[in-house]
Formats: structure tokens, C-alpha cells, sequence
């Protein structure tokens, strides 16, 4: 073996030696640390499932579009009276339910009277609940292959269908047979929301779009009243989500807005054109609307004075419309007639 061989041999020989001198107390820290670190990594990363068994699902659920989340919501009262409600500004009228709107109208109408509008509200808010309870129970309903193509696979349309049936078959909301063929504006009862609330009267296309809309609100849902000539329906409208809703029959319809340029009556050029049909109400025209409903009341019972006050109040809160300054006329000169006006006391014409 040459020198230069046996000088690396020595070396290499030198070096485990001193691997070997390594103290026995570095080694056990060394040993002792790693076992700590395996320790605490297995309890942070590791957890033990609660549920014995996997959760196997039946069939995929497919992706859906995103859907807004809908919440109960509650309204307080704002007005005591008509008269106080009547002095709000048009931007204040957003603040106020629908519902509270709408009863507060029928003070002193013919099926109005001894009308308890907190407890009509109450009422309001445990259907609202009770809608809410079915529809959320159902909800399966439109990923249902059985269900799904009658709700046009659309969450929104299934809730507003929910809506109109838990309403009319749990709560009796329902048409008053009697007006279906016999339009009668002298009981209140079949133009307002109270002859459905714990009443076996009914209502009308012009008083269950305002409670549907009213219970629709208070689950989060976005409707709108929207009028077209001699008729009142509802529509849905998120900003991606628009379609009309037409429940004062049994049931839900929906249809097109060009279906109402013919139904109930035809609308001219002009009035397609006005801006003044098939547009959402804001709160202020829906507030103007219920005060021409109540002047209609007024002005079929011969009560001219009052009918005339709520055609003038109508046209403060939706001073664009074209029919309220006719109706008011109408009512003025109603009250001038010799009949009703024997000492002449109207300004002649």
C-alpha cells in the first residue's frame, strides 16, 4: 500500500472517529426535539371525523347561478293616521310598508270600519313566515328532475310560485267570486287587503297584487306593483331576474308585457308610449294608487268632497299620471251638479 493510500485511510478513519464522539446528551435533545415536533404536528393537522360513515349523496347536485340570500325582514309603523301619512314628502313614502299604505286608506270607507291595522299587520308577518317555512322546505324542488322544468329551473320563479300558493292555500287568499263578472268599487273590502286577512270577502286584482307584493317584501323578495289599463299585477325584478306575475286568479301566470298592450283593454300608441303603464311603481305611486282606489270607493257612494281630497293627494304623489286630474275633475263636477250642489255654490265653468 503506498504512503498516500494509508494517509486517506488514516483520515477517513480520524473522521468517524470524531462522529462518534458526538456527547450522548446532544443526541437524545436531538432525538427528544423530533419527537416533540411529530407530537404537535399530528395534533394541528390532524382531526377525527365525527361522522362514522361517508355522507353519500344520491344523485349530483348541478351548479346553480348565484341567488341572492332572502331574509326576513320587519317594517314598523310610520303613520298613525291617512291624514299623517298624506303630509309625508314623496322620498319619505319609501320608508313605509306597503301594507301600511294600503290600510291606512280604507279609514272611514264602506267594509272599512273597526279595521285593527296592527293586528292586520301582524297577520301579514306570520305568513310572510309560514311562506318562508314552505318554501325553504321545498327548496329541492327545483333541482328535482321531477320538479325542476315546471319552475323553468329558476329559484326565483319557484319562490314566487311558493309565494302565490302557500298564500291562497294555507292562508285563503282569494278572488271574491262575486266581482268577477260584477265590478263593484262601493265596498273596500274588495279593493283593500283587509278583506283577505281573516275575512272570507276576498279580494280583487286590485287588492291581491298589494299583498302578495306586501308578504313578498317582508321575505326579501324584489316586487313591484306595475298597472297597465284597468288592471293591477305584480313583477319580480333583481336586475338580472325580470318576469311579470299575474296571481289574481288560482294559481300563477306569467306573461310578456306586450300581453297587456291588449288585456284587460288596449292601450294606445300614446299610452305605450306615456310612461305611465306597465312601469314599476315606486313607493309614492303605489301610495298614489291606493288613495284613486279610495277615491273610486268615494265617489261610487256619492261622497264627492272626500272622493275629490284623495284624486288631489294621488296627484301630489305621482303628479305625471294622466288619469288622476281626470278623476278629479270628474268628482268636481259631480259635486256641482243641482243635486248635489242646490246652492250653487260651485264657480260656473
Amino acid at each position: 500500500m503506498s504512503q498516500k493510500h494509508q494517509n486517506r485511510k488514516n483520515k477517513t478513519v480520524n473522521l468517524s472517529s470524531k462522529r462518534r464522539r458526538i456527547p450522548i446528551f446532544v443526541s437524545t435533545f436531538i432525538l427528544l426535539l423530533i419527537g416533540i415536533i411529530a407530537i404537535v404536528g399530528l395534533f394541528l393537522f390532524y382531526r377525527p371525523s365525527k361522522i362514522a360513515e361517508p355522507v353519500v349523496l344520491k344523485q349530483p347536485i348541478p351548479q346553480q347561478k348565484f341567488v341572492p340570500h332572502y331574509a326576513l325582514k320587519n317594517f314598523s309603523r310610520q303613520a298613525q293616521s291617512l291624514q299623517e301619512l298624506t303630509g309625508f314628502s314623496v322620498a319619505k313614502m319609501s320608508e313605509v310598508d306597503i301594507a301600511e299604505m294600503n290600510l291606512l286608506c280604507i279609514q272611514n270607507l264602506p267594509g272599512g270600519y273597526g279595521i285593527d291595522i296592527n293586528r292586520c299587520l301582524a297577520r301579514l308577518d306570520e305568513w310572510a313566515k309560514r311562506v318562508q317555512f314552505e318554501t325553504e322546505r321545498h327548496l329541492y324542488r327545483v333541482t328535482d328532475p321531477r320538479f325542476a322544468e315546471h319552475y323553468h329551473h329558476s329559484e326565483t320563479y319557484y319562490r314566487a310560485e311558493m309565494l302565490l300558493q302557500v298564500l291562497q292555500e294555507d292562508c285563503g287568499v282569494k278572488y271574491n267570486p262575486e266581482r268577477i263578472f260584477n265590478v263593484d268599487f262601493t265596498n273596500s273590502k274588495d279593493l283593500f287587503i283587509h278583506g283577505m286577512i281573516d275575512d272570507s270577502n276576498g279580494g280583487t286584482c286590485a287588492s291581491m297584487p298589494v299583498l302578495y307584493v306586501a308578504v313578498g317584501r317582508r321575505l326579501g323578495y324584489p316586487l313591484y306593483l306595475v298597472q297597465t289599463k284597468g288592471h293591477l299585477f305584480m313583477r319580480w325584478d333583481d336586475g338580472k331576474n325580470r318576469f311579470n306575475i299575474e296571481g289574481s286568479g288560482n294559481g300563477i301566470s306569467s306573461f310578456p308585457d306586450e300581453y297587456y298592450y291588449t288585456w284587460p283593454f288596449q292601450l294606445t300608441e300614446y299610452e305605450k308610449q306615456s310612461g305611465q303603464f306597465l312601469v314599476s311603481l315606486t313607493p309614492a305611486q303605489e301610495f298614489a294608487a291606493f288613495l284613486a282606489t279610495r277615491g273610486h270607493c268615494l265617489y261610487d257612494t256619492k261622497n264627492y268632497n272626500f272622493a275629490g281630497a284623495a284624486f288631489s293627494y294621488a296627484m301630489k304623489f305621482d303628479p305625471f299620471n294622466l288619469l288622476y286630474p281626470k278623476w278629479f275633475q270628474l268628482t268636481s263636477r259631480a259635486m256641482c251638479t243641482p243635486e248635489n250642489n242646490p246652492q250653487n255654490l260651485c264657480p260656473n265653468e
